[in-house]
């Protein structure tokens, strides 16, 4: 999943998280850094891809019993309840010819014990889908690897984009503050007959504006920190307290280390991924064309069997009569109207669809490491060129308030300056923000995050 520091809508997902207890003991300090370490251990996408590597170590075990010894045991009684009659010519008991004598053969009580063992010799689809499943292990342990880097990088954009809220909800909150006391300065000059009450007026319009603006920030806030308990896998009464600030983080990006990482295509994640499948693929051809080899077991039986005229079948002074059979069983595929053959073709031209797939990634990977490099510089120079746009339109805020309060200067020309410094307030923001979700970026494709 991509995540962009842009807000998503959320709020059906987390909304258990953002209704907090009144009364909450536990508290998560947490620089971004260690944000990401605890989603390691606790994010559910995380234990989930854990226990799908696990589960591909019990497939490989799973797999691997079938070329061994298969021991089977089984037991049976029978009651005759009524034996069968049989009609058997007189003359052999001595009886006059053309008649015939009655019969039973058996006994009331039969008892069987049964021995079994087979042990498969040799099977070509049997070693293939021993690769396959070894194979598919390394899938999962692929997956594993990815799904940590994306949610690593998820993490890091909210634990940023929170950084960025606060920043900019304390300076909505010091300039609604400025701009209160100008209003009540205002509206007492106007009171007292100085200035005109539309002055006034103006500045109680832009002074409700900016109050909805300061809300609005402190619910996206608390949305973000609900968003954030539910990256790392933190209960949501879980209070978590950032340690790292903005200015740290902007410094301490290495733009000459993310520039000279060599850009290794093999250590890509997505990359890695679609090797192992290419992998499966071909061990899909060779399991199919396998089937054209014969397939070779042995089996053992050893039977014991008791007959009763009463139920006694631990009497040790009755026998029991043994049987026992060794055998070997060879299956040889002669002709089968063209089926492996078309699952063959199939199966070969799916790796053909794989490995095309295998160098669309690579190329495309090299062309978005160029593209994130772009990006990156290009971010770069608009943050630089957004926070002097910001300080110059501070400035102007200042001296045209230093005027207004002089009379110098109407209401509509400070409100009209204190939307320009809002508005560069933003694009700084946004500037940031589009920085940082570059840096992001930029660290999963060179493997760095």
């Amino acid at each position: 999943m991509k995540h962009k520091l842009t807000i998503t809508v959320l709020t059906l997902i987390i909304l258990p998280y953002i209704i907090r207890g009144q009364e909450n003991n536990e508290s998560l300090n947490l620089s971004v850094n260690e944000a990401m370490e605890y989603a390691l251990q606790n994010n559910t996408d995380v234990k989930n891809a854990q226990l799908d590597v696990i589960i591909a170590d019990k497939q490989v075990w799973e797999t691997t019993t079938i070329g061994l010894p298969q021991i089977s045991a089984s037991g049976s009684y029978f009651n005759n309840l009524s034996l069968a009659t049989q009609l058997i010519p007189a003359e052999f008991f001595g009886g006059e010819p053309g008649e015939f004598a009655e019969v039973q053969f058996g006994t009331k009580h039969t008892f069987n014990a049964t021995l079994s063992v087979s042990q498969l010799i040799f099977s070509g689809s049997y070693i293939v889908g021993l690769q396959a499943a070894r194979v598919y292990r390394s899938l999962s342990e692929k997956t594993l690897n990815k799904t940590e880097i994306d949610t690593k990088a998820d993490v890091a954009s909210t634990y940023y984009t929170i950084l960025m809220a606060e920043e900019t909800l304390i300076t909505l909150q010091s300039n609604f503050e400025y701009l209160q006391d100008l209003y009540n300065q205002t509206k007492a000059m106007a009171e007292a007959g100085f200035t005109e009450n539309i002055e006034a007026d103006k500045l109680k319009v832009t002074l409700g504006s900016l109050e909805n603006s300061v809300k609005q920030m402190e619910r996206q806030i608390e949305f973000l920190y609900a968003l954030l308990n539910l990256q790392i896998g933190a209960d949501k009464e879980t209070k978590v307290e950032l340690t790292d600030n903005l200015s740290d983080i902007l410094l301490d990006i290495d733009v000459d280390a993310l520039f000279k990482k060599e850009f290794v295509l093999e250590e890509h994640a997505d990359y890695q991924l679609i090797v192992v499948q290419e992998e499966l693929m071909a061990l899909d051809l060779k399991r199919y064309k396998s089937e054209y080899l014969p397939t070779l077991s042995a089996f053992y039986n050893f039977n014991e069997d008791a007959y009763r005229d009463e139920f006694n079948p631990f009497d040790g002074s009755e026998a029991w009569f043994e049987s026992s059979m060794l055998g070997f069983q060879l299956a040889i595929p002669i002709f089968n109207s063209g089926e492996k053959r078309s699952k063959v073709q199939q199966a070969r031209l799916e790796l053909e669809k794989s490995t095309n797939t295998k160098e669309f990634v690579g190329s495309s990977l090299y062309t978005s490491l160029i593209q994130t490099r772009s990006d990156f510089i290009t971010n770069q120079e608009i943050l630089v060129n957004s926070r002097e746009n910001m300080e110059v339109s501070k400035k102007v805020l200042d001296e045209i308030s230093i005027k207004h309060k002089e009379g110098m200067a109407s209401s509509f020309e400070l409100t009209q300056a204190n939307t320009d410094y809002l508005t560069t307030i933003n694009d700084y923001t946004q500037a940031v923000v589009n920085l940082l979700n570059a840096k992001i970026e930029l660290e999963k494709i060179l493997n760095e995050i």
